[in-house]
């Protein structure tokens, strides 16, 4: 059997909030990752945009190298912004790099709302 990696992104999350409701047994499917997987803390980035933290972890790069800053960027006419998509990024992202040596690969994203 192949090694596989969860990778759980949650924007915003807060341990300590977390860990209150784990202990509360509010979040017994979270314990259970926790408990048979392992949890962590993660350094951010400044200023903490979410579109240039899940891109470099996306990509394993910093900003200056992804190119993704923010939520917006300037569009092709220069006289507006448009949304920041995956086209604006200059690096691959690891869905990328897993697919192009025949690796499987899932990414699951639910926005707010």
């Amino acid at each position: 059997m192949k090694n596989k990696v969860l990778l759980i992104g949650w924007d915003a999350a807060d341990w300590k909030v977390i860990h209150e409701l784990m202990d509360a047994g509010k979040m017994p499917t979270v314990q259970r990752m926790v408990d048979e997987g392992t949890m962590g803390n993660l350094r951010t980035l400044n200023p903490p945009l979410s579109p240039m933290l899940w891109t470099s972890i996306a990509t394993g790069k910093r900003p200056f190298k992804h190119g993704i800053y923010g939520f917006t960027e300037p569009n092709v006419n220069n006289d507006g912004v448009q949304p920041m998509t995956n086209l604006s990024r200059s690096c691959k992202a690891i869905w990328n790099i897993l697919n192009q040596q025949d690796q499987k690969s899932l990414v699951v994203a639910k926005s707010p709302g």
